[in-house]
């Protein structure tokens, strides 16, 4: 088992950051992918080149929630469904749903993210369970209108971190 060099928290199999610091954990060469750029044999130990310069210029707190998203299964790691869900602690759980910025500004959050094809997609299905919900509401007589807004902002503060993860790390640009 390994232990971050900084700060001594557990590593994961395959955690790319420390969940208690958020430093880029080095990996060992036998592990790297071969390639042009890493023969095999070669003794550095850094990660691969692509994902370091996605990686460049994110806060701490961005490190520290994309370890959380890689304990939880990556890419596949999603609130309604995480393959290692047993693994996370509370605070990891809360590193990857929880985003204020993107509770508060929505699809404003992910255009400043560069995320406008995501912004557009969970906007749309946002207006789509706002009719669907008001349209219920008023045939049951049961006023929802002041609090429709909640569905959107929920979504967006869910969904946000792994959405940002995808781009920044996996280098996707997805409109879902």
């Amino acid at each position: 088992m390994a232990f971050c060099e900084q700060c001594g928290t557990q590593l994961g199999a395959s955690a790319a950051f420390c969940s208690g610091c958020g430093k880029q954990v080095a990996v060992p060469p036998s592990t790297l992918p071969i390639t042009p750029t890493n023969p095999p044999g070669k003794s550095e130990s850094a990660a691969p080149e692509p994902a370091v310069d996605n990686l460049a210029g994110l806060s701490d707190k961005w490190l520290q929630r994309f370890d959380a998203i890689e304990k939880a299964g990556g890419e596949r790691a999603r609130w309604w469904r995480w393959p290692e869900a047993k693994q996370l602690t509370g605070k990891e759980k809360w590193l990857i749903t929880s985003n204020l910025w993107a509770f508060v500004f929505g699809p404003f959050y992910y255009l400043y993210l560069g995320m406008w094809r995501k912004a557009i997609t969970l906007s749309l299905l946002a207006l789509v369970i706002d009719v669907i919900l008001g349209m219920a509401g008023d045939s049951l007589n049961v006023p929802v209108d002041n609090f429709l807004w909640i569905v959107s902002a929920v979504m967006f503060k869910q969904c946000a971190n792994v959405d940002y993860y995808r781009r920044r790390v996996l280098g996707r640009k997805e409109w879902w």
